[in-house]
């Protein structure tokens, strides 16, 4: 038998950064939020891997989102106030370059936040204080009136008046699929994204002759990211490494398993680096791969995010596009705080 659960004011699906933003200004403004996730923790892909080692270190690895950006006078203000509170701290200022072998720093000047204890420490923050349920994954919707009914995979089932979608968009399209929205659905459907395969090492000693916090990588035929994540911990952190594949090895490489991929991305990381030490490729204590198959959409919504007042569903999130500086932790939060501004009105 179905059990119902108390119905909030607005149920949101999906507890990444831009859901989270949304719940706590609906929150604020009044309403009674509910937020569900599917996974065990919040964040979404602003995700971080902690790994024990045999010694006693722990390792906190961002295999997600790499940095958060602030232009806008919401985002600056979030980005002080984090500071602030302790759990978000300025990374680095530069990022360099690797084009044909050569490294080389542009002095952009522009900072880059991380949290020290990780990115999910951000999703944590920003969740405290709101009703969130993990581990409940919702696999479909049922209009109720001019509100929505959700069922949930573990035969559970909520009802609510307003209904937001904070997930991928082919997940959003997947949710839709039985309802009439309209053109909106059609505009979900042309989402697009690259995947990406990332890449977690902790390595047995810091690189040699490498200083720099984080490398981009133009025309490498596998990389497309280096971070020497422990620069973003405090000191005394494991060296490590979070490297990302670029996105046409990653749709080449989709359906590989993690330790197939894992040794190929090991070895041209360490060809860039000129790390091959012994005939090993990066020494290390741990390694681990994971594979975002919705990591960067490459074809959005040309909107900051959807609400429909007469259905009473929005979704949001960076696929959606609320300025024009391209899907990022920055642009997630601006469609959740855009969509939390529609709801209330």
């Amino acid at each position: 038998m179905t059990a119902h659960n108390p119905a909030p004011d607005l149920l949101i699906i999906g507890a990444g950064l831009a859901g989270l933003v949304c719940a706590r200004d609906a929150l604020g403004a009044g309403l009674r939020v509910k937020v569900l996730d599917k996974s065990k923790g919040v964040s979404g892909r602003a995700a971080t891997r902690r790994i024990q080692l045999d010694d006693g270190r722990e390792a906190r690895l961002d295999h997600g989102a790499r940095f958060f950006t602030a232009r806008h006078d919401r985002t600056k203000a979030f980005a002080e106030a984090g500071i602030r509170e302790g759990w978000l701290s300025e990374w680095t200022r530069t990022v360099s370059e690797w084009q044909g072998g050569e490294i080389h720093t542009p002095a952009d000047g522009h900072p880059r936040y991380a949290p020290a204890e990780g990115f999910s420490a951000m999703g944590r923050a920003l969740a405290r204080g709101l009703d969130v349920q993990t581990n409940t994954e919702v696999t479909s919707l049922e209009r109720r009136g001019k509100g929505w009914r959700v069922h949930t995979r573990d035969g559970a089932s909520w009802e609510t008046p307003r209904l937001i979608l904070n997930l991928p968009a082919p997940q959003v399209a997947a949710l839709l699929e039985d309802h009439e929205i309209g053109d909106a659905a059609e505009a979900v459907g042309r989402v697009r994204f690259d995947p990406c395969w990332a890449v977690g090492v902790v390595l047995e000693r810091d690189l040699i002759d490498h200083t720099w916090p984080a490398l981009k990588l133009t025309g490498h035929p596998a990389l497309d990211w280096i971070a020497r994540e422990h620069t973003k911990r405090a000191s005394g952190h494991p060296p490590a490494l979070m490297l990302h594949a670029g996105a046409e090895w990653s749709r080449t490489n989709l359906e590989r398993r993690p330790d197939e991929v894992l040794p190929d991305l090991l070895d041209a990381a360490a060809e860039v680096l000129d790390q091959k030490i012994l005939g090993q490729s990066l020494p290390h204590f741990h390694a681990f791969a994971h594979r975002w198959r919705y990591a960067t959409p490459t074809a959005r919504v040309p909107e900051p995010c959807h609400w429909d007042e007469a259905l009473n569903i929005g979704w949001c999130g960076d696929w959606l596009t609320p300025d024009p500086h391209g899907p990022r932790v920055e642009a997630a939060l601006l469609s959740g705080w855009r969509l939390a501004a529609r709801v209330k009105e």
